[in-house]
């Protein structure tokens, strides 16, 4: 894989984190200023949902965004997986992930809790140590 095709992936990922924490906030706003509606929003569900590649879905997500109104779209937020007060030499620490691998975004399990599932597919997120 070349630098710029990891690089993508890395900002798809990226991308797919920030539709899902945003998901409602998203639908919400291209149902009101989009042209087509959540068509583009619905794309990227369907495209993640089947696990094929997000790129050309995402990409004219940001499109529909900007179209709506968005200034940044989803190609101008800054994100990363570098969460505050994690300390790398305490052991057993988690963290909840994706369970395609399609998504950067994550969360922490809450002791007692069920964990909860992917807003696209519905399965459990998939824990992982740090």
């Amino acid at each position: 894989m070349t630098d710029q095709q990891e690089s993508r992936r890395t900002r798809s990922r990226e991308e797919v984190a920030y539709v899902c924490a945003r998901l409602d906030q998203i639908r919400t706003s291209l149902e009101r200023y989009g042209r087509e509606g959540a068509a583009p929003l619905e794309r990227v569900m369907a495209a993640l949902r089947a696990e094929e590649d997000p790129v050309p879905a995402l990409d004219a997500l940001h499109e529909a965004l900007l179209v709506a109104g968005d200034a940044v779209g989803l190609h101008g937020q800054v994100r990363g997986l570098s969460p505050l007060g994690v300390d790398a030499d305490l052991p057993d620490e988690w963290v909840l992930l994706c369970p395609t691998g399609q998504c950067a975004r994550h969360a922490w399990p809450d002791e007692g809790d069920a964990e909860p599932p992917c807003r696209v597919s519905g399965r459990p997120l998939r824990g992982a140590r740090l």
